[in-house]
């Protein structure tokens, strides 16, 4: 019966199954085995699919064997040693996309360091790997095709700025929690990358925004800036010229030192925001009960889709009826602690977001879910909505349980209602006399907001697909 079966359905067949599971059907017999092996099945390698982790003999035996036509290698759990070097770059002349997800570089020794390395590359995420990754910046011609780049704390302490001398056409980068990544550094990268479309800096806790201005001189095309968890300031955002940008996906989320005069100046200046997160903006200068300057709404937002409000303590309800009326395409919304913006005072606000996929919200004290008209008034006026968070809010008997029933009864297309209780810490701080409490989240909760699009995390999951 068997042998009825065409060489092209079982290869359909074998396309379902994990490069584990190929090399063990290819013991079945020759016919399988030749099948396993063809190269359309090994265009995408992920090492992980070998766990654990499999030793330098074992991977260089598969390069040799299999991997001549992979496009796209993952190399977790593996270590990069010369040799393995040496035969990616003799073998894989196809590879354009190398991940180092949870892999280790061997440490230079003597003449035995890295030499060789794949030359067509224009994927390179080091964000999740260790080592030492000096060899690289011997190498600058190699990463002439570079489009995308990653870079971790250990390897952006051996290459920034200098391995990026030769990337003209770098489009995406990606330099998360990374030390070394000053000011300087970024204005020398700014001005070997013209290209850029998409920088993400998150928690790089030495970058200011000093020379941001002249980062987005040089890069014109930058669309997605990811600055959360940065020191970056008012005056630095303020210096800006927007209207000149493309921006279209900002970040500013728990960004200490801005406040909202510096938000403020930036969203009065950038009418086509897609994507807009500012929570937790300000944190510190709440804490020394500084005073400030209310956001003032003053432009039609037409593309805003994504706009994230959580954890700030003084947003107004007039500043976010004012966004809210202004954005008539806005689908997720995030909002949440703001004593001025209690359930009662949101849920009249649906009546201009009813376009609204997923909502985040949550008071800035318990309170019960019957309390307000928040869950009638969702059903009513966002009727496309498909998951809610609600965050801060107790079910006290069996009214509030049937409220979130009916939320997921009346909601044609709802898919996910989570009840957030986030535990919290009561910090009091004293300034002239006056003392205020601030509950602050300690534990990380898994947002429903969707992430920008203009990502390396995107470009990666649609390679390995």
């Amino acid at each position: 019966m068997e042998r009825q079966i065409p060489d092209s359905v079982i290869l359909e067949i074998f396309g379902y199954l994990s490069k584990r599971e190929l090399g063990v059907v290819a013991q079945v017999c020759r016919r399988w085995r030749r099948v396993a092996y063809d190269r359309s099945l090994w265009h995408v390698v992920d090492m992980n699919d070998f766990w654990p982790a499999v030793d330098e003999e074992t991977l260089l035996m598969l390069i040799r064997t299999r991997l001549s036509s992979a496009k796209a290698l993952n190399l977790g759990g593996c270590t990069l040693t010369a040799k393995v070097a040496k035969e990616l770059a003799k073998r894989c002349y196809q590879l354009r996309s190398l991940v180092f997800y949870g892999a280790d570089v061997e440490s230079e020794t003597g003449h035995e360091g890295i030499r060789d390395f794949p030359t067509g590359l224009e994927l390179m995420d080091l964000r999740y790997s260790w080592g030492n990754f000096k060899f690289m910046r011997r190498l600058p011609r190699h990463f002439t095709q570079m489009r995308y780049v990653g870079l971790g704390m250990d390897s952006s302490e051996s290459l920034v700025p200098d391995v990026f001398a030769k990337m003209r056409n770098l489009r995406i980068l990606d330099c998360a929690d990374c030390e070394t990544l000053t000011d300087d550094a970024l204005v020398k990268i700014s001005m070997n990358c013209p290209h850029l479309e998409s920088i993400c800096l998150n928690e790089c806790k030495n970058y200011r925004g000093k020379y941001l201005y002249r980062v987005l001189n040089n890069c014109k095309f930058v669309s997605t800036l990811l600055i959360r968890f940065t020191k970056i300031t008012d005056e630095a955002l303020m210096v800006v010229n927007w209207e000149r940008t493309v921006v279209k996906e900002l970040d500013l989320t728990g960004c200490y030192f801005v406040t909202t005069t510096g938000l403020s100046n930036v969203i009065s200046r950038l009418p086509d925001i897609r994507y807009f997160k500012m929570n937790q903006c300000g944190f510190r200068h709440i804490l020394h009960l500084r005073i400030y300057q209310e956001v003032r709404p003053t432009l039609a937002y037409k593309c805003l889709e994504t706009l994230d409000l959580r954890w700030n303590f003084l947003l107004s309800a007039e500043c976010l009826e004012g966004v809210l009326q202004q954005s008539p395409c806005l689908r997720y919304l995030g909002v949440s602690h703001s004593p001025r913006i209690p359930p009662s005072v949101i849920a009249e606000m649906f009546k201009f977001v009813s376009k609204l996929r997923i909502l985040e919200f949550g008071p800035l004290r318990k309170e019960a879910l019957s309390e307000s008209p928040l869950v009638a008034n969702l059903i009513k006026m966002c009727p496309l909505i498909e998951a809610v968070s609600l965050i801060n809010f107790k079910l006290i008997d069996d009214t509030d349980t049937n409220l979130v029933q009916e939320l997921r009864d009346k909601c044609r297309h709802i898919r996910e209602v989570k009840l957030c209780s986030p535990r919290i810490e009561h910090v009091a701080i004293g300034n002239s006399g006056e003392t205020i409490t601030v509950e602050r989240l300690l534990i990380k909760m898994e947002s429903l907001l969707p992430s920008p699009e203009n990502t390396l995390g995107k470009v990666i999951n649609k390679l390995l697909v």
